[in-house]
């Protein structure tokens, strides 16, 4: 496994494309355990599970680490969700907002963009969402989708447009 955390992010940027969803979150859940400064996750849907509750604990891992984490989650996308789910990683010192929460004058506002950075150096951005029908092959389980692993100098593009939309959310 590749140390993450080594990575230059001014280096220019390379990518990899993961075809499934057992793959990408495989790879997501990787790259948090491995980060040691900071964490970003915006996510259109994050819908109790298996697989999101591995997420949360990985990400209240890597905020006990001491990194700076931060969760963004549609309110409209991540309905099911509720707010307590965050209640862990806020006390680990991670924070967890919801983007536009609900109002009618406002439904149509979404936030639909699924990005992971991990160390302003590593990061995911693509289809796949937080939730068990992700988890498949994309042919005989699980939706088909495509994520990107991107490495460098991007990735850090990607950073700073994630703190822009965290610091915009509604909480």
């Amino acid at each position: 496994m590749t140390d993450h955390t080594a990575i230059d992010p001014s280096h220019p940027t390379d990518f990899q494309w993961l075809q499934t969803g057992a793959e990408a979150l495989a790879e997501m859940l990787a790259v948090i355990a491995a980060a040691g400064r900071s964490v970003r996750l915006e996510m259109y849907i994050f819908d109790p599970s298996p697989v999101a509750d591995r997420f949360r604990d990985a990400l209240i891992a890597a905020a006990r680490r001491g990194a700076r984490v931060q969760v963004l989650v549609d309110a409209f996308g991540s309905m099911s969700l509720p707010d307590g789910y965050w209640e862990a990683l806020r006390a680990a010192g991670g924070q967890a907002r919801w983007f536009n929460p609900e109002s009618l004058n406002r439904f149509g506002i979404r936030d639909h963009r699924k990005i992971l950075v991990c160390d302003d150096a590593l990061a995911f951005i693509g289809g796949f969402n937080i939730a068990a029908e992700y988890q498949g092959d994309g042919i005989t389980s699980g939706w088909c989708d495509l994520d990107l692993k991107i490495r460098g100098r991007l990735a850090g593009e990607l950073a700073a447009a994630a703190d822009e939309m965290f610091a915009e959310a509604n909480f």
